[in-house]
């Protein structure tokens, strides 16, 4: 059967199913970064609370909220946790969808349904694909692109311009990108691919038309929270990269996390076998995975079985002499991402995309290998042999209920002002504060009144002149080193705390004292 009239149906009824599957089995979501910052950061966006509030959500409340406002204001109207994880399935489908029709482009002989099935589980089960599946981590969103960016390359091979291929795939990866600033490694990725698509006097053709779809993507889905961040902080990516930028709103750092990244050579070599055995190496839940061990293999097999073709006469099947054009393409993509993570980040998570992309190419390989014999046993087999070294991380996850979040706070008199001092998520809880309600964080991952920005200054000066009452947000679980910062302001708790209705975590509000303090920041305040 030609490649061009194969229908899309059979790849999306399983990834359907296999998506449902893991969103049902799993339940709703209630990861760490929901409770922190995926609700109240589009909500405060949109209420104008973060012109109030400071540091809320910690070092995370900067982060792009575009793709979170259809998650967030399904919260705000009450809809229940299985119709917001219909919604938050949504990229994974997506995601599982373009990359098993990319899996029949790339071996279009060997098609089978079985194929279609065993390569539908194999990439569900994955250790970043299955506990990110109707999550708020956004990863199925970059992995949705990116899928749909290489399925596209493939489909396009022989069949459209410089332009009409480069540019949707610029375009994908800009809008992925955009979204979520670890995204930039899969469009290297794309860049090296457009490289080694074709002859080289076309690459200048494909490069340009790479890049002008990624301005355009990325102008999309950054640009209004770009201009948002330079207008307020002076820096469009705050508060990363700020040893350039210079934003008195944090200090001059470009705040990478660091701790996951190599130490040695060796380190980085052998990161797909230190992957087998369960740890956490690269991810702060523990998790184990062989897919990339296998993928990478399997890529290599892919590599050598067409290099061994190239010296054969063509075939004359059109599909196939496109699939094998591809190898070169998909090498380039994969290792100059995996180059890039490596280097940068080397936190498992944001490995999803080529995670998928490397159960598509165990699959796929075994499927031309046992082409002529064994094939259903093979699959099978192999399929399992992928799968049985997984090891899933623990993110969090809560029953399904209705609505699927709420928060409910105690009556607060006129001109109160909240205050936190916690690196525990609570950002959740803070967008169903009154909107008249600010809420100042004294002490996170982002602020410390020890390390004077001009956001310290503005938290200090706001603490010592309130004229209201002052109250304490925090954990019920109570932390020390919180109560030592608070100090430093003056602040004591005076009474007793109030239990917060919160379907999330214990949280409690406690009446505060301010007595007279020494200023921590001398420099006045500013904006």
């Amino acid at each position: 059967m030609s490649a061009e009239r194969v229908s899309w149906r059979p790849a999306a009824a399983v990834a359907l199913f296999f998506t449902l599957l893991a969103a049902l089995v799993q339940r709703q979501d209630a990861n760490w970064d929901l409770r922190n910052y995926h609700l109240y950061t589009p909500l405060a966006w949109l209420d104008g609370r973060l012109q109030t509030d400071i540091a809320a959500a910690q070092m995370q409340t900067w982060h792009n909220p575009i793709a979170d406002l259809p998650f967030a204001l399904l919260v705000r109207a009450g809809a229940g946790g299985w119709l917001v994880s219909l919604w938050l399935a949504l990229p994974t489908f997506l995601a599982l969808s373009f990359g098993l029709r990319l899996l029949d482009r790339l071996w279009p002989a060997q098609r089978s349904p079985l194929r279609t099935w065993m390569a539908g589980l194999v990439a569900i089960t994955g250790a970043a694909v299955y506990p990110g599946a109707a999550a708020t981590f956004n990863d199925h969103i970059v992995a949705a692109f990116v899928l749909g960016g290489l399925w596209w390359m493939a489909d396009s091979q022989s069949r459209r311009g410089a332009c009409k291929t480069w540019l949707p795939i610029g375009l994908l990866g800009g809008l992925a990108a955009g979204l979520k600033l670890t995204a930039a490694m899969y469009c290297l990725g794309f860049v090296a691919a457009a490289a080694l698509a074709g002859p080289w006097r076309q690459a200048p053709a494909r490069l340009c038309a790479l890049a002008v779809g990624g301005l355009i993507g990325a102008a999309l889905s950054w640009g209004p929270w770009g201009w948002y961040l330079w207008q307020h902080h002076g820096n469009p990516l705050f508060p990363y990269f700020n040893h350039w930028f210079h934003s008195p709103d944090a200090l001059f750092e470009d705040r990478r996390d660091l701790r996951f990244l190599p130490q040695t050579a060796w380190d980085a070599l052998n990161v797909p076998l230190r992957l087998l055995r369960k740890s956490n190496d690269f991810s702060e839940a523990s998790l184990a995975d062989a897919r990339l061990l296998l993928g990478f293999a399997a890529l290599a097999g892919w590599l050598w079985a067409g290099r061994r073709r190239d010296g054969a006469a063509e075939s004359a099947d059109s599909a196939q002499s496109a699939a094998r054009a591809l190898r070169w393409p998909l090498l380039g993509f994969v290792l100059t991402s995996y180059a890039f993570w490596l280097g940068v980040y080397s936190i498992y998570r944001y490995l999803l995309p080529l995670e998928l992309l490397c159960s598509l190419l165990i699959v796929g390989l075994l499927s031309q290998a046992f082409a002529r014999r064994w094939t259903r046993t093979a699959l099978v087999l192999g399929a399992l042999l992928a799968i049985a070294p997984t090891k899933h991380p623990g993110w969090g996850r809560d029953p399904f209920r209705t609505p699927m979040i709420s928060v409910a706070f105690p009556a607060l008199p006129p001109g109160s002002l909240i205050v936190s001092s916690t690196e525990e998520p609570i950002g959740h809880a803070a967008a169903f504060l009154p909107r008249e309600v600010p809420l100042y964080a004294i002490r996170n991952n982002f602020m410390d009144p020890q390390r004077c920005t001009r956001l310290q200054r503005q938290v200090e000066h706001g603490i010592a002149t309130h004229p209201g009452p002052l109250w304490l947000l925090r954990p019920v679980a109570v932390d020390a080193i919180a109560a030592q910062r608070m100090s430093l302001y003056g602040l004591h708790l005076d009474g007793a705390c109030r239990p917060i209705e919160d379907s999330l975590a214990r949280l409690e509000l406690c009446p505060l004292r301010r007595e007279p303090f020494t200023p921590i920041c001398n420099a006045p305040p500013g904006r």
